[in-house]
């Protein structure tokens, strides 16, 4: 059995994919299973991803019925996953070659149920920045303000957490509720503080409607964590402060 499962949503990626892959078979560490859940994609990409399975046997491929979003393909994902160790990378998002070795025994020599890490962001025109959070350990109250845990950098066990699911009543911010879910009952979530990740920053997600995504963030806390609606209005106010002076 592997140790570890890594999960991917994968929508119309054909281009780029071959670099999301070289990323994960150049991994120094080996014990894993890599669940590919394709979104429908009409570019190719399922064809393409098909053809690697037949020569990676721990590439695990499987396909949406519709096209349902990120969070309900990671959760198919998370359900068929066999590792005690989870973590997420999607199809546009880079690894560098020691991420999950070097993860992986952060958490087992540390007893860590839930980390995270620092991550380089490539921003279209080619440049790179390094989005490093401060605090070294992150709690409930401290996510309630502000996300910093980058997806592409989580890694949870399974072991010690179970099976924990995407929100799919949080679009958009579906991640950040699950982040808030994990650490509600007191459980921190702890980073390993070196970049070993790279964020792809699409002109779609610079150019986005910030008041849909302002609306998302309320409705995260409104519906899924039904906070009343001041309370609401407030974390989305601060979440949204704290994000302008991330820079990115």
């Amino acid at each position: 059995m592997r140790l570890v499962t890594i999960i991917t949503p994968l929508y119309n990626c054909k281009t780029i994919f071959s670099a999301t892959l070289k990323s994960v078979i150049n991994q120094t560490y080996k014990n894993y299973e890599w669940i590919i859940i394709d979104d429908c994609s009409t570019d190719g990409s399922y064809e393409l991803v098909k053809s690697f399975a037949l020569n990676y046997h721990f590439i695990k491929l499987l396909r949406t019925e519709i096209n349902s979003g990120a969070a309900i393909a990671r959760n198919l994902g998370i359900k068929e996953a066999e590792g005690r160790f989870i973590a997420f990378l999607d199809a546009d998002d880079l690894w560098r070659p020691e991420k999950l070795e070097k993860q992986l025994k952060f958490m087992l020599e540390n007893d860590i149920s839930f980390s995270y890490g620092d991550y380089d962001v490539l921003y279209p025109d080619g440049t790179t920045k390094t989005f490093s959070p401060k605090k070294k350990a992150v709690t409930y109250k401290d996510l309630l303000k502000t996300c910093d845990i980058g997806c592409l950098t989580v890694m949870f066990d399974t072991k010690k957490l179970g099976k924990v699911y995407f929100s799919i009543d949080s679009p958009k911010r579906e991640d950040h509720a699950m982040w808030l879910d994990i650490t509600k009952s007191g459980v921190l979530a702890y980073k390993l503080p070196e970049s070993l990740a790279t964020y792809r920053l699409s002109e779609q997600s610079i150019s986005s409607n910030k008041i849909r995504m302002l609306k998302y963030q309320y409705l995260m806390y409104r519906k899924h964590l039904r906070l009343n609606p001041i309370k609401s209005f407030w974390y989305t106010l601060v979440v949204t402060l704290n994000k302008i002076f991330k820079k990115y």
